[in-house]
């Protein structure tokens, strides 16, 4: 598959609104933008969890595929905080599993994908994306629902 030509819109967001917190702006954002773009794959960061994305896919006849690391890769990569307490993140791990997408996403579409992953990887993954070639456009969701109740929320 050659990138020239080839078009990748990237799409970060909370992971919750992959599989667990509905908002009808999330749905609308990922059928307008599957549509607009024509894409013939949906690439997801969703290993382990069903997704509203797979269906959505699978209503529009676009093939969805989770492109993140199994649970079998992963035992094989190192990771300074697997455990995932606290704050820290590891950059290598994380920056390794963007360019796993990048290949898997390559190898599998052919003109057009839909990238979902967590927001803090947009920027990460569209430069990846772009680097080897691809057109590359980014969109970030959060529900202004959402947004409303953090920034009311005291502790």
């Amino acid at each position: 598959m050659s990138p020239i030509n080839s078009t990748v819109c990237i799409f970060g967001t909370h992971h919750a609104y992959q599989y667990k917190t509905k908002r009808r702006g999330y749905f609308r954002n990922v059928k307008s933008l599957i549509r607009i773009h024509s894409v013939d794959l949906v690439a997801e960061e969703a290993t382990g969890v069903t997704t509203y994305t797979e269906s959505i896919a699978h209503e529009a006849k676009v093939l969805w595929k989770n492109v993140d690391l199994t649970p079998e890769e992963r035992k094989h990569v190192p990771d300074l905080n697997p455990c995932g307490i606290g704050t820290q993140i590891d950059f290598d791990l994380h920056s390794l599993r963007e360019w796993v997408w990048v290949i898997r996403t390559a190898k599998t579409m052919k003109r057009s994908a839909f990238l979902i992953c967590g927001v803090t990887h947009t920027t990460g993954v569209a430069y990846k994306f772009q680097s080897a070639g691809f057109d590359v456009e980014t969109h970030v969701y959060f529900d202004r629902t959402d947004n409303g109740l953090i920034e009311n929320r005291t502790e």
